[in-house]
């Protein structure tokens, strides 16, 4: 019977060490975003277009801030931001439409449709909400 307890927890630990229980799994959602004016802009002037901020057609790599549905904490993740070429016309200059690509565990509990969450670059840069989760 030790033997037994022996090798589950055995099994246990090799499990959890090879990532058996917390391995991170690709999260991929689009967003509508709102770029912020910045940190040291003035306030009287608008914030920069999107496309100076988030290049289109380009991956840029930032952190992303979200809050847990349940405990309500903030959490950064590191995700890749992709900006689409083909933002319509009526979004204006200061929005645009993204891809956010992340790695985790617990990705859903932060961004499902319709939650809110931060692009961030040792500041907030746009504030976003997630439209829906993208499977490709």
């Amino acid at each position: 019977l030790a033997r037994i307890h022996v090798l589950i927890c055995l099994i246990f630990l090799l499990s959890w060490h090879s990532g058996g229980a917390m391995r991170p799994k690709p999260y991929k959602f689009q967003a509508f975003v709102t770029i912020s004016a910045g940190q040291n802009s003035d306030p009287a002037c608008p914030p920069l277009p999107a496309a100076a901020t988030l290049p289109p057609g380009q991956l840029k790599r930032m952190a992303v801030r979200g809050e847990h549905h349940l405990t309500h904490g903030s959490h950064f993740f590191s995700a890749l931001v992709a900006n689409s070429v083909d933002n319509p016309d009526w979004i204006g200059d200061d929005h645009a439409i993204v891809t956010v690509m992340l790695a985790a565990e617990d990705a859903a509990d932060y961004f499902s449709a319709g939650d809110h969450f931060a692009l961030w670059l040792g500041h907030d840069i746009a504030d976003g909400i997630v439209t829906r989760r993208v499977f490709a």
